[in-house]
Parts: structure tokens; C-alpha cells; sequence
């Protein structure tokens, strides 16, 4: 069994934070378009190329970590749907871009909210019962970790959940050197990456839905198949639980 799901909270696909991620990663998770580069082709020093891990997944948060499963996607639809319907949306406040273990860029929460956390818990738990264990070679890519996280991935599939639960939006693969040991070329991508997110752009941040996205195959990319609301007035344009590839997207056609 290849196919993998996941729960992610995925921007507005018609918000300027969602055209710019998916431009830097190269790849539209709603439409599954390939994008060109936000930056100008002459830009000097070199920038690295798209990154090929980061665009598999597309530009996201994860809330569920990739899982196998037995039950048919309706009902992972279903349960993602109810469970949306009982929460509100909020904000997640403004953004920061930082460098995360093992070294890859990303925005997080200035200052997380408690709902937060406390979403990601009990996405984590609810979908615990349809995820089959994690499989030991995928264990084992992703050590070293701590005995906390191991014990965390053996339970819920996941080493980063619960109390390691760091909510972010990956903008690349990891850069390998330390922050404190960058070669001047990925400083001055940092560099990019800070003046193409303006402070407008990341000032506030909103969560007010989640996606269900399939992979299809190993090592394939990930898709949209569903989105679902929270309970109080969306911003989105697309239909709960549709396939969200509107023209009115922030993806354009290859």
C-alpha cells in the first residue's frame, strides 16, 4: 500500500501568502500546476533551484502527518468535515520567517495561540483511528530524534505532535549549515525570501479551514481533495469538500 493521506491547513489559494509559497516551492498542492520561480531568471547570486522534497508536499501546515490507511477516503472526508463544523476560526496572528531543525526555512507564529495546540491534539487523536502503524524504515529516516519523539512516532505515527507540535509552513528543503555558518549564497536566498514576504503579507495570518490531501503514489506529490470550513463565515472561495481548481486561483497553468 503506497497511497498516503494528511490533514493540512493550506492558505487561501487566492491569498498573496499561498501564491507566493507555492511559487517559491514550485507547485500548486490545489491544482497540482507547476509554477515558475517568484524571482527574476537574471537574479544573481545564484538561488537555489525549486526545492524537490518541499514541492512533493506543496505549501502547507501539517495538523495530521502523511498516513496509511485501510477505510475509504469518504470517510476520512466525512470525519474532517464534522470535525470542522464544531470549531471556529481564529487568528493564528502574524508570521516570522526562521530556520527549523534540520535547517529548512519556514513561517511560524510569532507568538502561537492555545487553539493552536489544541487543534493539532485533537486532529492527532481522531484520525489516530484510522492511521496504521508507521512503518520502521520510515521511523528510521527520520532519526536521530529524542526518546520522547520516538516514543511519539511509535504511538501516533508522528514524532512532531502534541508537545513537540510546532505549527510552520515549509519555504524549502534544508539548507544543511547551521544559521550561524550559511555560505553567503542561502543568506542571500534568506535574503530573497525576506523581501518577497513583505510585512503586509505575513501581518496576520487566519485559520479557518482545513484540506485532505491524497498522495497517490510513493514519493508522488500531494493533492487537495477536499476542504472544509470551520464554522463561522469562511474567506474562501471554494465550496466545502470541492475539488478546489478554480481559475480564480493564485496557480497559474503551466
Amino acid at each position: 500500500m503506497t497511497e498516503r493521506f494528511s490533514v493540512y491547513h493550506v492558505p487561501n489559494p487566492t491569498a498573496k501568502l499561498y501564491g507566493i509559497g507555492s511559487a517559491i516551492l514550485g507547485r500548486c498542492v490545489y491544482t497540482g500546476n507547476t509554477l515558475a520561480p517568484p524571482w527574476p531568471k537574471y537574479f544573481s547570486p545564484s538561488v537555489p533551484p525549486h526545492p524537490a522534497r518541499a514541492s512533493v508536499y506543496g505549501f502547507h501546515a501539517t495538523l495530521v502527518a502523511p498516513f496509511r490507511t485501510l477505510v475509504p477516503v469518504q470517510t476520512l472526508a466525512e470525519t474532517l468535515e464534522n470535525l470542522c463544523q464544531t470549531i471556529d476560526s481564529f487568528e493564528v496572528g502574524p508570521l516570522e520567517l526562521s530556520l527549523l531543525e534540520p535547517g529548512f526555512p519556514a513561517l511560524i507564529p510569532k507568538e502561537a495561540p492555545p487553539a493552536l495546540s489544541a487543534l493539532e491534539e485533537r486532529l492527532v487523536k481522531t484520525f489516530a483511528a484510522y492511521a496504521l502503524p508507521i512503518e520502521p524504515e520510515d521511523l528510521a529516516r527520520r532519526e536521530p530524534l529524542t526518546a520522547r519523539q520516538r516514543a511519539l512516532a511509535k504511538k501516533w505515527g508522528y514524532p512532531y505532535v502534541l508537545d513537540q507540535f510546532r505549527y510552520h509552513l515549509t519555504l524549502g528543503d534544508p539548507l544543511n549549515e547551521t544559521a550561524d555558518d550559511l555560505s553567503r549564497d542561502k543568506l542571500n536566498y534568506l535574503d530573497l525570501l525576506h523581501s518577497l514576504l513583505s510585512d503586509e503579507i505575513v501581518a496576520s495570518h487566519h485559520l479557518d479551514s482545513l484540506c485532505l490531501c491524497r498522495q497517490a503514489s510513493k514519493g508522488g506529490p500531494f493533492k487537495v481533495i477536499t476542504v472544509s470550513n470551520f464554522r463561522t463565515d469562511p474567506t474562501r472561495s471554494e465550496p466545502t469538500g470541492a475539488d478546489p481548481t478554480g481559475s480564480d486561483l493564485m496557480c497559474p497553468d503551466p
